[in-house]
This record gives C-alpha cells, structure tokens and sequence, in this order.
C-alpha cells in the first residue's frame, strides 16, 4: 500500500480540492471585484498615507489608514496592524484597503503591510518582511498617531501564518521590543500546518520542499508564551481550512495559550466583511482588547 501524501490524503488531485481556495466558491471573481472597488472606495474616502517604506525594497510598504474624524495632530489611537494573503504569491495591499472602513469609523489606524511575493522571494523571506514591518510600525508609533500598547496583530489565509509567524518571534531578544508587543493577534481562516502544500498545484509558484515546509508550520513550534488569540474560521470552507484552524487552536490550548476558536457562517472571502461593517464578533473581540467594549 503506498505511504499517504499527508494524513489520510493519497493523490494531488484530493489535496488540491481541499486547498483551491478560488474553486471553493462560485463567484470568486465577483468578490475580486468587490475587494478592487471597495479598496478604492476606501481609500478615496479615508484619510490616508500610502506606501510608507519599512524595508529598502519597492515591495515593502506600509498602507495606513486614519480615523475618519481625524483632524491635525492625532495622538494615542488603537490599532490593527493587517497582513493580506493570497498564498504569498499574489494581491498586494491595494486590494486589501478595504478592511479600513469600518475600523476607521471606530477611531482605530489601519495598518495595511505589503510585502514581496512569491517566487521572486521566498516564505522565509516574506516571514522577515511581516517582522520588519511590524518593528518598524511599533517604533514609529507616534508619528502615526497610535498607542503602541494598544495594538492588534489580525491577518488572513497566508496573511494568519504571518500572524502565528509574529507571535512565535522573540521580540525581545532580535528586534529589541517588549516580549508582547500586541494587547492580542487574530488569524482568520489560516494557514498553520504548511506541510501538505508541497503535494499541490502551489508546488510550483512557491518552490519549497517538504522540509521547509515543516519548518515553517507554527502548527509544530507553538511558543511558550502566547497573546490572547482569536481564531475565526467559515463553515463553509473545505474541511482542510477549518481542520487548520482547529487543530492550531488545541496546539495552543496544550501550552497554555489563551485561545478562542470562532466558526462562523462565511466563507474563505466573505469572513472579513466584519472589518468593512465595523461590527460582528471579530471587532468586539478587537474593542474588547483594547478596552473600548
């Protein structure tokens, strides 16, 4: 009997079906097109300073998005610092500006991180990127108007892996920063465990091999000190996203982590929408945090 690509999974074909996210639902391309016209939406209507440099490559830059009542100097705002997906190999924060619209209403600054992309760089790389980019933000904290002790990591598909990549940073020893810089981190339908992707259709477009696969799964290095840590994932996802969520959510749980996981009723795309409304449980999560619920 041939040895199982990974768990009970024996051929591409069956991986490819759990993580084709785009094949999962029937209109992916009308929430394309929904994320591009809300995204300018949004930053027509926004207060706004784009592609603030945090590294020196083109790619790495920073979207920040501003209270809408925002006027002159603005001081001690909380924050949610955003890390996109696309399976690290495409969107930018352009598509992504949307997430700013609701919590702009709230009196919050949205951080939106861009970063390079795969295969010109590797995930290693892009982890480094997510690093530099959030040391940079908490440095910088004042000249944004924000209260670096009252900020939140959240990030989405590839985008959550960053968020677990964060959190399993000694930011104390390598960057110099608080051991917590972060009041909690939210990682919406994830990506933990990376070692069934080598065996799908994103062998090619990612280059990497089992091994560092397994290297770069926080599913398998869960730290020893853990933030309060939101897990949101769609019942209408296939089984292998919302099996990522739940298994990294008990990983957690056994070292002590104070961890929620949120199934909702959404899917891959439609799970952020709570960011463009300004309301549902994932934003009383985040004013819960920060001490405004």
């Amino acid at each position: 009997m041939a040895t199982p690509l990974y768990k009970h999974f024996n051929t591409s074909q069956e991986l490819d079906e759990q993580y084709d996210i785009e094949a999962s639902v029937r209109d992916f391309g009308d929430y394309v097109r929904q994320f591009v016209e809300n995204s300018y939406t949004a930053r027509r209507n926004i207060p706004h300073e784009l592609d603030v440099p945090y590294g020196p490559t083109l790619s790495e830059t920073l979207d920040v998005f501003f209270p809408q009542e925002c006027s002159g100097q603005m001081t001690g705002r909380p924050a949610v610092f955003f890390i996109h997906g696309g399976y690290w190999k495409a969107t930018t924060s352009k598509e992504w500006s949307y997430v700013a619209k609701g919590l702009s209403r709230l009196g919050f600054v949205t951080v939106v991180e861009n970063y390079q992309l795969c295969p010109k760089v590797s995930i290693a790389e892009i982890v480094r990127q997510h690093r530099a980019a959030f040391s940079f933000i908490w440095r910088n904290a004042q000249r944004f108007g924000i209260d670096r002790n009252r900020i939140v990591v959240v990030g989405h598909s590839a985008g959550a892996h960053g968020v677990a990549e964060l959190i399993g940073t000694d930011w104390a020893k390598d960057y110099g920063l608080p051991s917590q810089p972060y009041v909690g981190a939210i990682g919406v339908s994830g990506l933990y465990d990376l070692r069934p992707l080598p065996h799908t259709f994103l062998s090619k477009s990612l280059d990497f091999t089992p091994a560092q696969a397994e290297a770069l799964s926080p599913y398998l290095r869960i730290p020893a000190k853990l933030p309060p840590l939101l897990l949101p994932y769609g019942l209408k996802e296939t089984a292998e996203f919302r099996r990522q969520s739940v298994d990294y959510a008990a990983a957690c749980s056994s070292e002590g982590g104070l961890v929620e996981l949120l199934p909702l009723e959404s899917d891959h795309f439609n799970i952020l929408d709570d960011f463009a409304d300004g309301t549902g449980p994932i934003i009383r999560k985040i004013n819960e945090w920060i001490g405004t619920s």
